[in-house]
Order: C-alpha cells, then sequence, then structure tokens
C-alpha cells in the first residue's frame, strides 16, 4: 500500500509539472526551438567538419604509411647482399618439451 500511495503521489507531481510546462507561453516555447536548432545545427556542423578532415587526412595517412614502406624495403634490399647465405639456411631452433598435454 505504502508503495502505491508514493507512486501515486509522485506520477501526480509529475503530471502536474508537466501541466506547467504545457501552460508555458508562446515565447518559451518559440525560444526552446530556436535553442534546440541552433544545437542541431552546430552538431551538424560539427559532423560535416569531422568527415571533411576524415576525409583529408586518411589519404595523407596512407600516403605517409607507404612511404615508410618503400623506406624499410628500401633498407631491407640494401641489407639483402650481406645475407643473401642465411636466406637459403633453414633456421632450426632446438628445445625440450616439458610439459605437454594431450587433448
Amino acid at each position: 500500500m505504502f508503495r502505491s500511495d508514493a507512486f501515486r503521489q509522485k506520477t501526480q507531481a509529475w503530471q502536474q509539472q508537466f501541466r506547467q510546462f504545457q501552460s508555458a507561453g508562446l515565447l518559451q516555447r518559440i525560444f526552446a526551438w530556436i535553442i534546440l536548432g541552433l544545437v542541431m545545427m552546430l552538431s551538424l556542423t560539427l559532423l560535416v567538419f569531422v568527415v571533411l578532415l576524415s576525409w583529408i587526412l586518411i589519404p595523407l595517412m596512407l600516403y605517409r604509411a607507404r612511404r615508410q614502406m618503400r623506406k624499410a624495403q628500401q633498407a631491407g634490399s640494401q641489407q639483402q647482399p650481406f645475407s643473401q647465405k642465411s636466406r637459403h639456411e633453414n633456421h632450426i631452433i632446438e628445445g625440450e618439451v616439458i610439459n605437454r598435454k594431450e587433448d
């Protein structure tokens, strides 16, 4: 019983507050719509700016990554004549299995 009375009082308070908002003046409603419109326009402008910035930065980042990759390949090709023999050898790593579980 106590919970339903408290809930009923809370809903009545909300309804009364909603009625007060409904009876707000025309000037308040117009002001609220203008503020809402400005916030929406600002967020849309910010979104467009971020999208355009990403369209500009993505090709620049790809170009930079390709340039670094070319430098790494050139550095690898300069070291290649010295390590021709090691490229053709098999590398064997020896070790011992200490604990092996059979599944």
